[in-house]
């Protein structure tokens, strides 16, 4: 075969530093739309947005060439970058260290997109922590509670 195939769907969602409330939906869209732009620069591409206040979580699909760490890195610093910039009050602005990153097949992108798009309806019934632990239980992912929150 001379030409390489990959199709990687992520899932991923990561909170504000310390769960701070720093996201207002005034502007939520708008950093939705940055973070797309992002991705298209490093010849990824998002599928849907969404989040509350305090988190965001993103479907995407990862260039074959890069790594799901580096595309987090570049979406959390250009996007602090962004939102220290443009968002006066939020000059302290910042990502927590940690992300959360799930693959997903082309099957399940209608559910995810409508998980994603419903973020803030869905957590008037579940808050960040007992979503992200209900994600790492259903993946079977181990994780030590003490270093989850960091």
């Amino acid at each position: 075969m001379t030409q390489s195939f990959s199709q990687n769907l992520q899932h991923i969602f990561f909170s504000t530093k310390e769960r701070n409330k720093w996201i207002d939906e005034s502007w939520a869209e708008d950093l939705y739309g940055y973070i797309g732009g992002i991705l298209g620069r490093i010849e990824c591409q998002m599928l849907s947005a969404g989040g509350t206040s305090d988190h965001i979580h993103l479907l995407s699909i990862i260039d074959k060439k890069l790594t799901i760490p580096e595309v987090i890195r570049t979406i959390k610093s250009s996007s602090t970058t962004w939102i220290r910039k443009s968002i006066k009050s939020k000059k302290a602005f910042a990502w927590q260290i940690g992300y959360a990153s799930f693959s997903i097949g082309k099957s399940q992108i209608p559910r995810v997109d409508k998980y994603i798009r419903n973020q803030r309806n869905h957590h008037r019934k579940i808050d960040y922590k007992d979503e992200l632990r209900k994600f790492l239980k259903k993946y079977g992912l181990e994780y030590d509670e003490k270093y989850l929150w960091k």
